[in-house]
């Protein structure tokens, strides 16, 4: 896979990364992601790990529903472009989590913090600051 991430027209395409953000992605940030797995065997070994890793079905629908038990606010933001997560998606979330607040960003697609880094982080300082979050000491 790596390799093809070396054609520009692959990474580009709108089922690659291409698809993942409305402003797309520059090459030399694609380059930060990819290149150190290029010369890291046990990144590549990691990487096939987490890829080949999902849970069975059945695991990840009981994880889902155990997210009700969850008694934390949680923030859900959204993206409203997103082809991968469809939009359905995040009330669905939303819902499973007792105490959650749903925003939805346009002009936005998977990776959010690529499309909209700053409302991004205006949305976590709002919820920081509204549930009196703090950091949790090292």
């Amino acid at each position: 896979m790596l390799q093809f991430l070396r054609i520009r027209a692959v990474r580009h395409h709108r089922n690659a990364y291409g698809g993942m953000s409305v402003r797309g992605i520059p090459d030399d940030v694609l380059a930060g992601w990819f290149d150190p797995a290029r010369g890291s065997r046990a990144i590549r070994r990691d990487f096939t790990k987490f890829a080949t890793g999902t849970p069975p079905w059945g695991v990840l629908l009981d994880c889902s529903e155990r997210l009700r038990e969850f008694d934390r606010p949680a923030l859900i933001v959204w993206a409203a472009e997103d082809r991968f997560m469809p939009r359905e998606h995040g009330p669905r979330l939303a819902a499973l989590l007792p105490d959650a607040r749903l925003v939805e960003l346009t002009e936005c697609a998977t990776l959010v913090p690529e499309d909209q880094p700053e409302r991004l982080a205006e949305f976590l300082t709002g919820f920081f600051a509204q549930t009196g979050a703090r950091p949790v000491p090292a």
